[in-house]
């Protein structure tokens, strides 16, 4: 059975000191979680929180470490502390326990999965933390979070994207897969899909098959957008080479003559110096 099927409480370990009895702690002495793994959340559905727990109060506990007498730090439960304090409460239930630092990132992690509450990148930050900090394997992750190795693999994959193809990710507007249709992409045409995928509304299968060609396809358009006198020159000069032959500009650019083999390079020279 996955970590994930056994639920948080089995996950963390309690010492013979350590007892189950539910606390009443001042926020203020709760420290948020450095490990937390969800960067950005839905601030409607933060306040419907709030606004439950000033109806019906706190049903379930969050969980924290102690870090000093008085002072605490969060392990999971970081939505609800959040609107506890939106809704006016001073103090909350709180169960102690007993974690390490890998282990808080762990407990976050598996506590926002759960919870279906973290947008795709946050959760490939959160496997790149534990990677990096941690010394963590793809296969080890795999085994933390209930995925399969792949699954992992896939995930950080989508950090390889550029910023702003990321945001879009987090704020939903576009889904995990098609990310990772856009990572099919050559990675300077990327952000350019992404927007075209936005644009024309492609679920992801369309998104996926057009990726296939996407590259081609702008190539193409791009050659139709060139000027009929510069492709007329470049023509002529391939003629007169024998080779690919591309003029970029008009009053400044630059002239490229492509080669494929010293023998054609030397062709080239030829004709270069007889026309000196």
């Amino acid at each position: 059975m996955s970590k994930l099927g056994k639920g948080l409480e089995a996950l963390i370990k309690v010492s013979e000191e350590e007892n189950r009895e539910v606390n009443l702690i001042d926020i203020k002495n709760i420290k948020f979680n450095p490990y937390q793994p969800r960067k950005t959340g839905n601030k409607q559905k933060l306040q419907e929180l709030a606004d439950s727990i000033s109806e019906n109060g706190i049903i379930q506990p969050v969980i924290v470490r102690r870090i000093s007498n008085d002072r605490y730090e969060l392990i999971t439960g970081q939505r609800r502390l959040t609107a506890a304090q939106l809704a006016g409460f001073e103090k909350v239930p709180v169960i102690i326990r007993s974690a390490k630092d890998a282990e808080m990132l762990e407990l976050s992690i598996i506590e926002n999965i759960q919870r279906e509450d973290l947008n795709p990148i946050d959760e490939a930050l959160a496997y790149e933390r534990l990677a990096s900090e941690f010394k963590l394997t793809h296969n080890r992750i795999a085994e933390i979070v209930g995925k399969s190795r792949v699954a992992v693999t896939n995930m950080l994959r989508l950090l390889k994207l550029p910023s702003k193809v990321l945001d879009m990710i987090k704020t939903d507007v576009l889904s995990a897969g098609h990310a990772r249709a856009i990572l099919q992409v050559e990675p300077k045409l990327q952000l350019e899909f992404a927007n075209y995928i936005i644009k024309n509304k492609l679920p992801v299968h369309s998104a996926e098959d057009k990726a296939k060609t996407f590259g081609r396809m702008k190539k193409k358009l791009r050659e139709i957008k060139k000027d009929v006198n510069i492709l007329a020159v470049e023509n002529g000069l391939s003629k007169i080479f024998g080779a690919k032959v591309k003029l970029t500009g008009c009053k400044k650019g630059k002239l490229e003559i492509y080669f494929y083999s010293e023998e054609e390079l030397n062709k080239i020279i030829n004709i270069i110096s007889k026309a000196q």
